[in-house]
């Protein structure tokens, strides 16, 4: 292996070797061969002219996965701070609940809003100005996600909140009905806490669209 082979294989050293990723570090290799070769032949010394080579290239992660150059530090506060606002507002949807069996509920919301807001603060005081390579593709994957596992994780709860309600008239053939103000308002709330729950992916969802605005123009071997 020589010395501009054993420079990319550096470069893609942490990174799973994919059809993909074998195709990107022949074209690299095959780009710096090329390089080298035509530098030689304007006259400079073989040793330059592959150092000058791999100067070409200093990273590669903005080739792969939709990776981006961001505003680490700013992507970061936004996602706080977002954070911070969807906690307030689960706290305040939640309110209604110190009138149910789920009376911890709030509470629950307002420690969680305490807790986010001493993250903001700190993160804040951190350097503003930082940069780097995320991926815009896994973003987009946890999205998915997280909106997946909370649609199965809502269609469970419902389910089960249902049953336990009409189970039994299900099982005799009975009408269905809800037979008092009591069960109306367990049966509500029990649907109404897991449906607090989407603010969970609805944060998730916004870091995707906090990941683009914070964008920055550059080269990779900035």
């Amino acid at each position: 292996m020589n010395e501009l082979q054993a420079y990319v294989e550096a470069l893609f050293r942490h990174r799973r070797a994919t059809p993909q990723v074998e195709d990107l570090k022949e074209e690299i290799l095959s780009n710096m061969l090329a390089k080298r070769d035509d530098l030689i032949a304007q006259g400079v010394d073989e040793k330059t002219a592959t150092a000058r080579a791999k100067d070409s290239l200093s990273a590669v992660d903005f080739l792969l996965d939709g990776n981006q150059m961001t505003d680490v530090g700013a992507y970061r506060l936004e996602c706080a701070q977002t954070a911070l606002l969807n906690s307030i507002l689960f706290w305040i949807f939640s309110l209604p609940l110190l009138f149910t069996g789920f009376r911890t509920v709030p509470y629950l919301g307002l420690f969680l809003t305490v807790g986010l807001g001493i993250f903001y603060l700190w993160q804040r005081k951190q350097a503003p100005h930082a940069v780097a390579f995320l991926s815009l593709t896994a973003s987009r994957r946890r999205k998915k996600i997280a909106w997946l596992v909370w649609g199965l994780f809502f269609a469970v709860c419902v389910g089960i909140v249902l049953a336990l309600a009409f189970g039994s008239d299900l099982w005799f053939g009975r009408p269905l009905r809800i037979t008092g103000p009591y069960q109306m308002a367990s049966l509500a709330s029990g649907i109404y806490l897991p449906l607090l729950t989407i603010f969970l992916p609805v944060t998730c969802g916004s870091f995707t669209k906090l990941l683009l605005k914070n964008r920055k123009e550059g080269e990779g071997n900035a």
